[in-house]
């Protein structure tokens, strides 16, 4: 990743700890929003509008470098022992859930049943193990990297598996629902293809989730992406194969 990227990305995480949409950017800089929205989609931002968005902002410029150089030293993955731990203590796990969905200290308290020294407890050892940066007044700035993702078949997977039951026990007939299975054969190099798009797709959700990170929880749906894909076949198809 260059500097400059490095830079945005830093930046952008700066103004999701804060709650800073674009609206209110371009409100400021007396921009469109779809204007200042592409502008940090596509990176391309000049020193004097970094200058003004970090004044905005409230953000030190020399803070913000480093910033960057911290963001180097993100998390792509928990330990399996770290992972274990979550999955033995829900409240655990539910706090680390909405940290890296970015809900504040107050709404977390607001919709579920912990106390604030509770919570706080909750957030001082999620900032031991490097997963959150412990701010002032309650607030934080998550440290999973971009690429963070859960170890291959370590704890955290395997809980998923054994409660995948519960995710999937719906119709899937909702606006905002969807399941779609589908068995083809393609050739190789098609199916890389393929699984590529998969990942932009994944990625995607992931960036459209930093960009509302700042609006409100009530503002804010949840939704869980699953994708998997794999070559299978029913069991009743395997056992008529012929070896």
């Amino acid at each position: 990743m260059s500097q400059s990227t490095d830079l945005m990305e830093a930046l952008k995480r700066e103004l999701r700890s804060r709650k800073i949409t674009y609206r209110q950017i371009a409100s400021a800089l007396g921009m469109a929003e779809s204007s200042v929205k592409r502008m940090f989609s596509s990176g391309n931002l000049t020193l004097a509008r970094l200058d003004a968005i970090c004044e905005v902002a409230e953000i030190d410029y020399g803070a913000l470098v480093r910033a960057r150089v911290n963001d180097q030293k993100l998390l792509t993955e928990l330990t399996a022992k770290q992972e274990a731990e979550l999955v033995g203590e829900p409240k655990l796990f539910l706090v680390a859930v909405c940290l890296m969905n970015l809900v504040s200290f107050e709404e977390i308290l607001e919709t579920y049943k912990l106390g604030a020294a509770e919570l706080t407890g909750y957030m001082v050892r999620l900032d031991r193990i490097g997963f959150i940066k412990l701010l002032p007044n309650n607030r934080y700035r998550p440290l999973t990297a971009r690429t963070f993702g859960w170890i291959p078949n370590g704890p955290m997977q395997q809980y998923f598996k054994l409660n995948a039951g519960e995710f999937l026990d719906s119709h899937f007939g909702a606006p905002n629902e969807m399941l779609v299975f589908l068995n083809v054969r393609l050739l190789p190099a098609h199916l890389s293809v393929f699984m590529d798009r998969l990942r932009r797709v994944a990625r995607d959700l992931s960036e459209q989730h930093n960009e509302d990170a700042s609006l409100s929880l009530a503002a804010r749906h949840p939704v869980s992406l699953l994708i998997a894909a794999r070559p299978w076949h029913l069991k009743f198809m395997e056992d008529l194969l012929r070896k």
